[in-house]
């Protein structure tokens, strides 16, 4: 009974660490990506915007510098960086919004470019290879900076009844026919925004790995857990060894 007790117990504690590590191991980087304004002109400064919030100030904001859009190997993306409007740059608001992958929406693919730049007319864009997310509206704020200090929005993905998602790819931005993204969404808290929209352009960052090193100290307290099950089980050897 004492035999089997210490290896209960040993199996016990080898199953809570490698629970803790499972829990302890976050998701890898995949891809990062630097956000910027996507323009539908590019000779044309008004033409483009990161974030169009029509309920404030001239509506458009830009990342004052490049944002970041990441994606992990758990299907989660997350865009952060500070926006600043282009006409008062003390008006700010750092950003903060996670996705989750989704299938293609049941509204097909937002096609906001001219028709022929789609592959069906001819055209670069191929709609088969965009991916989509859908916003974590528990995870998705943008708190102000500067002349919005203390302001608070929480964000939500439209439209509601699940139409459309934000969606990766060529062409997907909405404006040209770079790799970007797009999406639209609206907003509560210190101000109500009912039609705002997400148009980014996305280049590689040049400065981060394709895919995230593993972190080495969830390893070593996996290998240690396995210890622990070895020595319960070596222990139970020599004890039965005594009782022979």
């Amino acid at each position: 009974m004492n035999i089997t007790k210490f290896l209960s117990s040993g199996l016990v504690l080898g199953s809570i660490v490698l629970g803790a590590v499972g829990q302890a191991q976050a998701a890898d980087i995949v891809k990062s990506w630097l956000a910027d304004e996507a323009h539908s002109n590019p000779d044309t400064y008004w033409s483009g915007h990161a974030f169009w919030l029509p309920e404030l100030d001239s509506g458009r904001f830009v990342f004052d510098t490049s944002g970041i859009f990441n994606e992990y190997d758990d299907g989660s993306a997350n865009l952060l960086g500070t926006i600043v409007s282009e006409k008062d740059d003390t008006k700010q608001w750092e950003v903060d919004i996670w996705f989750e992958s989704t299938p293609e929406p049941w509204g097909g693919p937002k096609k906001e470019l001219p028709k022929s730049e789609y592959v069906e007319k001819g055209g670069p864009v191929d709609t088969s290879n965009w991916r989509y997310y859908n916003m974590d509206e528990t995870r998705a704020t943008l708190s102000g900076l500067g002349f919005y200090d203390g302001k608070e929005l929480n964000l939500y993905q439209r439209p509601e009844n699940g139409k459309y998602a934000f969606q990766v790819g060529v062409g997907a931005n909405g404006k040209n026919t770079n790799f970007g993204m797009s999406g639209w969404l609206g907003a509560t808290g210190s101000f109500t925004l009912s039609n705002a929209d997400i148009n980014v352009d996305l280049t590689l960052d040049p400065n981060h790995p394709s895919n995230s090193q593993p972190v080495p100290e969830p390893m070593t307290m996996g290998l240690f857990s396995l210890s622990l099950l070895g020595l319960s089980v070596t222990s139970l050897k020599r004890k039965s060894k005594e009782l022979v």
